[in-house]
């Protein structure tokens, strides 16, 4: 059989179940939203510091927080965002932690480059 046939076979066999494929779309749309609302801030100058986002590879966040165990531990280097909010992370802590604020996952202390809940297995992202 060739590579291509049983790549297809094991494709037809392993069908992600509707329910997961949508909820693998809302949370790529979901954080797209927010990579776009923290650009917005970053150009307003409200995004204290830098910002590395990952605008186009909302699917890779997406995928693997939908692999991972509740009990998993997460670690990024830039463009840590788009992994936080995948793991569970809500939007406003994240944004108010790119903004220095103490709605913040961090109370605003850590920034874009440093994003971390342990609450949601996100042990933080850092420049390597």
């Amino acid at each position: 059989m060739s590579l291509t046939r049983r790549a297809q076979a094991a494709h037809s066999s392993q069908e992600i179940p509707e329910a997961t494929r949508l909820r693998l779309f809302q949370l790529q749309v979901e954080i797209r939203y927010c990579e776009k609302r923290a650009y917005d801030l970053f150009l307003q100058n409200l995004v204290k510091g830098t910002s590395h986002l990952a605008l186009g590879q909302e699917a890779v966040a997406a995928g693997f927080a939908a692999a991972m165990n509740k009990d998993d531990y997460t670690f990024c280097t830039y463009r840590g965002h788009h992994h936080t909010l995948a793991r569970g992370a809500h939007m406003l802590s994240v944004l108010g932690e790119l903004m220095g604020r103490q709605c913040g996952l961090m109370k605003g202390k850590g920034g874009s480059m440093h994003l971390t809940s342990v609450e949601h297995g996100v042990m933080g992202s850092y420049a390597s």
